[in-house]
């Protein structure tokens, strides 16, 4: 024993003198033109090879031999920096990488990835996505990815490896933005001038994640030009936008405010649209965000976003009129506690709104509906050393909503006032989460997060308390800078359900919270990936396969009876999801030609109320191509190419008049598949000066009439050879203009 503990001092001693014997050099990676903090930049040690990558704050510690070093940071789209340092002791460098020449030697595709299933894309990647209306657009620009495809033709409601679009947790600056849409889903609420860029998660969610079961899309917002004052804006046929940038007094910060209106209706008014006649459509968006830095340790930031829609579209609901919008508030305080520590604490609400008119059948009412979330985390980051990274945090959340309200919408109105009682739920998680190299080729990420959540009592069901642990983890094996190999298991919990009737975006849907009735969905993956990155990382290759289940999943029973329901949970049947699939990704990251080719071969199927059937969003085959040629300072072009199979519909297989009434047989649930979708749309850039550019979009090019709905109708009586099968598309070819400038 005696020696034993001898062994283990000169052990201890030893330990403390090879610590001596190193220092911590920390710091901050912004880019010199903005002062915007660089995520995911590379700061390397180039004698010793050791390095890492920044965090989402730009931040990044590394321990290093005393003595001499060289220092170097690189990130594609930027010159590298490298500077030699003798250390003496711990330091502070904080790095500012000068923005490469972008127009001559193109752009970087694709974002770096620290875990499989992990895709970042930058505004200036969605800004060369050729967008109908000439309008950039977040969602859609992440449909081009493997394992990403729509829910319907033209719209931005996207599914992740076989799940429904509701279980996508997507953020902005930490806020949850409850519905992404505007018009119907046509456009996303996330106007590119305010984006700096967006991570989506879909195989190993990072712990600080929770409350969804499909993927994360976490956006995060500029934060503002802190070196000088700028102003811009862009006159489209869709929308219009402006954007104000600069620093605060005495450079000690930055502000950003961002502004776009959008008036969709009018365009489709002037064309004679097939979707409808004078229709009624307008959206807008207000971004909003302010910097300050107190002092080398101290950050505070505060973002704002306001949006809505007004929208009437007789030809998909006749006689309705929908109006609805997101409203979120992000207070963040940033804090170094020491070399080796950060933490970030956040303060966080969110809220959502929803109401329509119905002036059809004589009724005349208003339905109205809102949900607010509050949200208070903190996350802590320590670099241990350089081959362990601990991370931890808790978050408190309370999330209220009230399900309808029925007015009166006029004098004539015959609709009795009433509201639905208010629900309620209370989350608060704790998580732990470790990142660490071994074996020197392998690193594991691997931690649980623990949430509780409780759901108060209503009159007709007690209170009730779920204790949801999820245990995560992925494995990488990296033999070289070339090849990567990761498997990943994930558990994640979703303590809200969302029960709607429409694959549109429709938005008079209704959130419901975990109660003694619902349970919180479980999603639990698989997945086995492999990546290979050329020479120079001039090209990427990767692959992934997955099997993903999820339990208690809901969906309204057969002719549910929804409408000014008190006991909504009884019209609803629980049961499980499942999907299997491969995803192909190849890209092309530089020069001055860029682009990538994704592929993905997957299946999806539910069961529920005991019988299985395939999902909307279940389509076999998904195929994606993105090409951008970068010709020289003035030009570019871009072109993508969609190809998915069609999606799944319940139609009628059969009719019969019953006492001069036509009574349609319906298939089984979504027993018909519709035709595939394909599509080739065109973008053109003309930058006339440094200031000032013209671009030029044709939006299916080739004017194939891709399915956005089947119904069923009637021409004149009820009788059974006046039946008719109707198909609904959006559009042909759509071409638009946009003209950007600075003032």
């Amino acid at each position: 024993m005696k020696r034993a503990l001898i062994y283990f001092c000169i052990l201890f001693l030893g330990c403390q003198a090879v610590v001596a014997q190193k220092a911590v050099v920390r710091g901050c990676v912004t880019d010199a033109k903005t002062g915007e903090i660089l995520s995911d930049a590379n700061v390397l040690e180039r004698r010793s090879g050791t390095g890492m990558a920044t965090n989402a704050y730009g931040l990044y510690s590394i321990s290093l031999p005393k003595g001499e070093c060289i220092l170097q940071c690189s990130m594609l789209g930027y010159v590298t920096w490298r500077d030699t340092l003798t250390l003496s002791g711990n330091m502070v460098v904080n790095i500012a990488l000068t923005p490469d020449d972008y127009w001559l030697k193109g752009i970087e595709i694709v974002g770096s990835r620290k875990h499989s299933g992990q895709f970042a894309l930058e505004a200036k990647e969605m800004q060369a996505l050729p967008s109908v209306g000439g309008e950039p657009d977040l969602m859609k620009s992440l449909q081009f990815l493997p394992g990403v495809q729509s829910g319907n033709e033209g719209t931005n409601n996207i599914s992740v490896r076989g799940s429904n679009q509701w279980g996508n947790l997507v953020l902005l600056d930490e806020a949850v933005v409850y519905n992404p849409s505007h018009v119907l889903s046509f456009f996303s609420v996330f106007n590119n001038d305010a984006i700096r860029e967006v991570n989506l998660y879909k195989s190993f969610f990072p712990l600080k994640y929770g409350g969804r079961s499909s993927s994360v899309i976490d956006v995060r917002m500029r934060e503002g030009n802190s070196k000088e004052h700028e102003r811009s804006a862009s006159l489209g046929l869709i929308a219009s936008k402006v954007l104000l940038e600069g620093p605060l007094k005495k450079k000690e910060g930055s502000y950003l405010v961002s502004g776009r209106f959008g008036y969709p209706g009018v365009v489709a008014g002037l064309l004679g649209s097939n979707l409808t006649s004078k229709p009624q459509m307008w959206f807008y968006d207000v971004n909003a965000k302010v910097n300050r830095t107190l002092n080398s340790r101290n950050r505070m930031f505060f973002s704002l976003y306001s949006g809505g829609d007004h929208t009437v579209f007789n030809k998909l609901v006749k006689g309705y009129g929908m109006d609805w919008g997101n409203a979120t508030a992000t207070m963040r305080w940033n804090h170094i506690l020491n070399d080796k520590t950060n933490v970030n604490t956040s303060a966080v609400f969110s809220n959502y709104y929803y109401k329509y008119k119905s002036l059809s059948d004589g009724l005349r009412y208003v339905w109205k509906s809102n949900m607010q979330s509050y949200q208070l985390k903190s996350d802590w980051e320590r670099y241990q050393n350089n081959l362990l990274t601990l991370k931890g945090g808790v978050n408190l959340h309370y999330f209220t909503t009230m399900p309808g309200e029925v007015g009166k919408s006029g004098k004539d109105s015959n609709i009795t006032p009433s509201e639905m009682p208010r629900k309620s739920l209370w989350d608060a998680a704790l998580y732990a989460e470790a990142n660490y190299k071994f074996l020197p080729r392998f690193l594991l990420n691997a931690g649980v997060r623990l949430s509780v959540l409780h759901a108060p009592a209503s009159t007709y069901y007690a209170a009730k308390t779920f204790v949801m642990p999820e245990p995560r983890a992925e494995l990488s094996f990296i033999p070289n800078a070339s090849h990567r190999f990761s498997a990943s298991y994930t558990q994640a919990a979703q303590s809200i359900h969302m029960l709607t009737t429409s694959s549109v975006g429709i938005p008079s849907d209704m959130w419901m919270p975990a109660n003694a009735l619902l349970k919180p969905s479980v999603m639990r993956q698989l997945a086995l990936g492999y990546e290979y990155n050329f020479p120079d990382k001039e090209y990427t290759l990767s692959l992934e396969a997955y099997m993903r289940r999820t339990s208690h999943v809901v969906d309204y029973r057969k002719n549910a009876d929804i409408f000014q329901n008190d006991r909504i949970e009884d019209e609803v049947e629980t049961g499980s999801a499942r999907g299997c699939g491969l995803e192909f990704y190849l890209s092309k990251n530089k020069g001055a030609v860029t682009g990538w080719i994704s592929y993905t071969l997957s299946r999806a199927r539910n069961r529920i109320g005991g019988e299985e059937y395939r999902p909307v969003y279940d389509r076999p085959h998904n195929l994606k191509l993105f090409v951008n040629w970068e010709m020289n300072r003035h030009w570019s072009l871009s072109s993508t190419f969609s190809y998915a199979s069609g999606m799944n519909l319940t139609l009628p297989v059969g009719k019969y008049e019953s006492e001069h009434v036509l009574v349609y047989i319906y298939s089984a649930r979504n027993g018909y598949r519709a035709p595939a979708f394909h599509q080739l749309d065109f973008s053109a850039t003309w930058r006339i000066r440094q200031d000032r550019s013209l671009s030029l979009s044709i939006i299916n090019a080739y004017s194939r009439k891709n399915v956005f709905s089947i119904y069923a109708g009637r021409q004149g009586h009820f009788s059974v050879g006046n039946g008719r099968i109707y198909k609904l598309y959006l559009y042909g070819i759509v071409p638009s203009l946009t003209y950007s400038f600075k003032f």
